[in-house]
């Protein structure tokens, strides 16, 4: 697969998002497939950050370490980054920035500022003709940039539009006049009907596609990208959005929420996740569904907001004291993220357990671009719910029953008393601490585990049936070890790719490829394997070898090759 990649690297508040959005927007319109990802410190202004876009007329789900072209919007971006260019590849700076011309080949000067002045507009233009001198080397006409300019501005004024067209043809001239004859990405023969999305606003809305009504959370990067989409469009889709004091709050009120009978859910990071485990362990008692989001990051404690990592998964298999049902859910990729959310809520309904979704910061911001949705697979199962009638005014809420599910009441619909109880209780509800009746009510709840594996969801496996080597990841790993799988076949090799979307409990399917040919190698974003422990715990199993990322930064093919070649076990 033919691929173009693009890094833009500069400060907080220098007009790197908006450079991203142009870009974002003109190469999806153009038809190309997009992935993009941020990285960024946290710091509002300052600091290096860097966007990056990969374009292809195929489909493209993860980044490469090396790119085409460097765009320089800060003084250290071309000290940082140089090394990352392929052969021929090209650096936009600024004199003005770097505080001098730098005469090698493929060093394009373009004075982002000065050009913006000398048109007799505002110097934040200078973003503008830092996305004309960027379309210079995709396209021969800068007629999609000036339609996005009129759409984003317009509420402006038609001067501000019109000077953001005047200097990105600017911009755009003073590269295509120093590599006019640069051959140019290969653009699609036609333009089909894509939409581009990133993984907060694919999960949120695959919750309000399954029919989520409340939503309670305190902001938390990397997650609050959900909390806002939802907030955005709560009026519309008649959701409750709160914002609470803390994430104790937060998700106490979603379990009143839940409790009175609507899908409720929260948003969180793992420092959050902390402090929510008390209120989900009060879940797990009182057979509350509820659904979290756990958007992982590096810790321990504040550890790096802005960065990503897979620290959280034995903790979110904890999630709080004592045994009880639960699951763990982990979208690899925007489609599956907005598809999970429903099976999450589902779940968690047929269940009467709390159900978490792993995400973290990769997927969370980056950018796909993607099929549209089909509503039509977004089935709503609120599982065994009964009427005041049929439960009468004997109703008890913790039934005794061969599955361990107990029919739900909710509250207020009839005579029946609806009880929630933290502490040990009776089918009724009423606390009790007799031996006998723990056991009833253990067993019971643990009876709902049987068929949580019987439905768990089976993995996503692409590659070779007779394998010589095996990968194994989850979540937002799935990009880079498609890729990773379809290098090697490339190269002669028999390779299977294994994603796991669900990380408890696990699919009965995952057994035989453990057991079966090929070396194994568990591929994962965290320091001591944590997928790798939970696979041994469940299965008594072992890989042959680990490819691990833990500085933060997301795991890409070519990390993983460099690992896998390298025969290191750990990095």
């Amino acid at each position: 697969m033919k691929t173009f990649s693009i890094r833009i690297g500069g400060e907080a508040g220098q007009g790197l998002v908006s450079v991203g959005n142009i870009l974002l927007q003109a190469i999806t319109e153009e038809g190309w497939y997009l992935f993009s990802h941020r990285d960024y410190e946290s710091r509002i202004r300052g600091g290096h950050n860097f966007t990056q876009f990969r374009l292809s007329t195929e489909p493209v789900h993860t980044w490469e370490q090396k790119i085409d072209v460097l765009v320089a919007l800060d003084k250290v971006t071309v000290d940082q980054h140089r090394q990352d260019l392929k052969e021929n590849g090209v650096v936009i700076y600024s004199p003005e920035i770097q505080g001098k011309t730098i005469d090698e080949p493929n060093f394009v000067a373009v004075p982002f500022i000065q050009v913006a002045e000398d048109l007799e507009q505002p110097k934040v233009m200078a973003n503008a003709v830092a996305a004309g001198a960027i379309w210079a080397l995709l396209d021969d006409d800068l007629g999609v940039l000036h339609t996005i300019f009129a759409a984003m501005f317009s509420s402006k004024g038609d001067d501000i539009v019109e000077g953001n067209k005047k200097v990105s043809q600017a911009g755009y001239d003073l590269v295509r006049e120093a590599l006019d004859e640069r051959e140019k990405p290969t653009k699609p023969e036609q333009v089909a009907e894509r939409f581009l999305i990133a993984g907060n606003p694919a999960l949120a809305s695959g919750a309000l596609a399954a029919g989520v009504k409340f939503m309670s959370a305190y902001p938390m990067t990397p997650s609050t990208g959900v909390t806002e989409f939802i907030a955005g469009h709560a009026k519309e889709c008649a959701v409750v959005m709160e914002q609470a004091e803390d994430e104790i709050s937060a998700m106490n009120m979603v379990v009143g929420a839940a409790y009175a009978g609507v899908r409720a859910m929260t948003a969180t990071s793992g420092g959050g996740f902390a402090l929510m485990t008390e209120a989900m362990g009060f879940a797990a008692a009182a057979e509350i569904s509820v659904v979290v989001i756990d958007a992982q990051r590096p810790g321990p404690s504040t550890g790096l907001p802005t960065r990503t990592e897979q620290g959280d998964l034995l903790y979110g298999f904890g999630m709080s004291s004592g045994d009880f049902p639960r699951a763990i859910l982990a979208p690899g990729d925007p489609v599956e993220a907005f598809y999970l959310m429903g099976h999450a809520f589902n779940l968690a309904d047929k269940y009467q357990m709390p159900v978490v979704v792993m995400s973290d910061q990769h997927l969370a911001d980056s950018y796909e671009t993607v099929e549209p949705f089909d509503l039509d697979k977004v089935v709503i199962d609120r599982g065994e719910l009964v009427s005041g009638e049929e439960a009468g005014a004997d109703y008890k809420r913790f039934a005794l029953t061969e599955s361990g599910i107990s029919p739900r009441l909710l509250p207020g619909n009839g005579p029946g008393l609806t009880v929630a109880a933290g502490d040990e209780h009776d089918e009724a509800g009423h606390l009790v601490e007799s031996a006998e009746e723990r056991l009833a009510m253990m067993e019971k709840r643990m009876a709902k585990m049987k068929l949580v594996e019987e439905e768990a969801l089976a993995p996503v496996v692409f590659g070779d049936d007779d394998p010589e080597l095996v990968l194994i990841a989850w979540g937002s790993t799935k990009g880079a070890l498609r890729e990773t799988v379809g290098i090697l076949q490339e190269q002669g090799k028999k390779v299977k790719g294994v994603h796991i979307n669900q990380v408890f409990p696990f699919s009965k399917e995952l057994e035989p490829i453990l057991n079966g040919p090929g070396t194994k190698y568990v591929v994962e974003s965290n320091y001591s394997g944590q997928l790798q422990k939970l696979l041994g715990m469940e299965f008594a199993w072992k890989p042959d070898g680990s490819v691990r990322r833990y500085d933060g930064r997301p795991l890409g093919p070519d990390y993983i090759l460099e690992r896998l070649e390298g025969g290191m076990q750990r990095g």
